[in-house]
């Protein structure tokens, strides 16, 4: 079981490091932001998040 100081950190630091590879690649060579591929690659970003959250979190019995 993960404690309360650990996951914070990995929260804070996963969101942040895969909202700016999300936002950085959101944008066409032009240089155009795209919102929407942007919002697919931020869920893909929270989707993994909360599954390692799930996988790591989960008593061992």
């Amino acid at each position: 079981m993960w404690d309360a100081k650990r996951q914070f950190i990995w929260l804070a630091a996963g969101l942040s490091l895969g909202t700016f590879i999300a936002y950085s690649d959101a944008h066409t060579e032009d240089g155009t932001f795209v919102p929407r591929f942007f919002v697919f690659m931020e869920s893909l970003v929270l989707g993994i998040i909360a599954l390692l959250f799930y996988l790591y979190s989960r008593k061992k019995q």
